[in-house]
C-alpha cells in the first residue's frame, strides 16, 4: 500500500502544472458560484431561501428512516459523479469534459455556501462551516487527485493512439482500478457524514 501512495505521488508531482491547472479549474468554480446568487432575479433569491430554510428545519424532526434517505441520496449522486471522471479517464477525449465537471462540482458547492450566507447573514457562518468541513472539502480535495490522474491516464492513451506505442495494460488498468475502489470508500465515508452526523450538529447548534 505504501509503494503504491508513493507511486501515485510520484507520478503527481512530475505534473505539478497539471495539478495547479485542476486546482485552478476548481477555484474558478468556487469563485463564479459565489457570485451567481447575486445576479438571481428576487423571485429566484426567495425560492432558495425557502429551500434553505426547509433544509434546516427538516434536520430538527429528522428520523432514521430520512437520514437513510439522504445517505442513499448522497451516495448515488457522489458514485456517479466520481465514476464518470473514472470512466472519462479511460476515454480518448475525457479530458475537456473532466475539466468541466470539476468546474461545476466546485460551483454547485460555492453556490450552496452562498445560499446559506443569503439567508443566516452572519448567523449563517456556523451552518457553512458544517456543510463544508469536512465532508465536502474532503470530497474536493479527493476530485482535485482523481481529476488530475484521470486526465494523466486520457492522455497517455491518447499518446499511445497517436504514436502507436503498446501500454503495460495490466498495470496501467490495476492502478486505475485502485482509485475507482478509493473513490468509492470515499463517497461512503461522506455520505454517511452528511447523513448521520451533520442533522446531529446542526440539531445541537
Amino acid at each position: 500500500m505504501k509503494e503504491m501512495y508513493n507511486n501515485y505521488k510520484q507520478e503527481l508531482s512530475n505534473k505539478n502544472n497539471l495539478v495547479i491547472l485542476v486546482a485552478i479549474i476548481m477555484i474558478m468554480g468556487l469563485i463564479f458560484g459565489s457570485i451567481y446568487i447575486t445576479i438571481l432575479s428576487n423571485d429566484q433569491k426567495i425560492s432558495i431561501m425557502k429551500q434553505v430554510n426547509s433544509y434546516y428545519l427538516s434536520m430538527k424532526t429528522i428520523d432514521f428512516e430520512g437520514k437513510i434517505e439522504i445517505f442513499k441520496n448522497n451516495l448515488y449522486s457522489n458514485l456517479i459523479y466520481t465514476s464518470i471522471i473514472w470512466l472519462l479517464g479511460i476515454s480518448i477525449i475525457g479530458i475537456p469534459i473532466i475539466f468541466i465537471m470539476v468546474f461545476f462540482k466546485s460551483f454547485i458547492i460555492s453556490f450552496s455556501i452562498s445560499s446559506i450566507f443569503a439567508k443566516y447573514k452572519i448567523n449563517g457562518i456556523l451552518k457553512a462551516l458544517i456543510y463544508i468541513f469536512p465532508s465536502n472539502l474532503l470530497l474536493l480535495i479527493f476530485v482535485i487527485f482523481l481529476s488530475t490522474y484521470s486526465i494523466l491516464i486520457s492522455s497517455k492513451l491518447f499518446s499511445s493512439a497517436i504514436k502507436k506505442e503498446s501500454l503495460n495494460f495490466r498495470t496501467f488498468m490495476g492502478k486505475y482500478l485502485f482509485i475507482l475502489v478509493l473513490s468509492f470508500l470515499v463517497s461512503i465515508l461522506c455520505s454517511l457524514y452528511d447523513a448521520f452526523v451533520s442533522p446531529f450538529i446542526y440539531k445541537f447548534i
